[in-house]
């Protein structure tokens, strides 16, 4: 065996590692798309995880924007800033793209 290697010289052994880390790498590379694929699957819906925080923001700065609209416009600036508010959450609720339905698989 050591005379065959000697035979061959170091070219043969560059080339036998460049093949077994090419081999390597193409199955590395599968197992990651195969999990990336199961992960994907696994994805839950964009809108039941944005909307909560939505409507909680809405309703912090609600109070301090209640306070000045109160105290500039009375009746007349509370009824501006809330419908602002509720027009601002009817909005966010009905984004394109989003769906109530969970992904379906393949």
């Amino acid at each position: 065996m050591l005379a065959a290697r000697r035979e061959l010289g170091d070219e043969y052994d560059r080339a036998f590692v460049e093949g077994v880390l090419e081999r390597v790498s193409a199955e590395v590379d599968t197992r990651v798309d195969e999990r990336m694929a199961e992960m994907g699957k696994m994805r839950p819906s964009r809108r039941r995880r944005g909307s909560t925080g939505m409507t909680v923001y809405s309703l912090i700065f609600g109070i301090p924007i209640s306070a000045i609209a109160g105290s500039q416009a009375h009746l007349a600036g509370l009824a501006v800033a809330w419908g602002g508010i509720v027009l601002v959450n009817i909005a966010n609720a009905w984004r394109p793209g989003d769906s109530t339905q969970p992904a379906r698989r393949r």
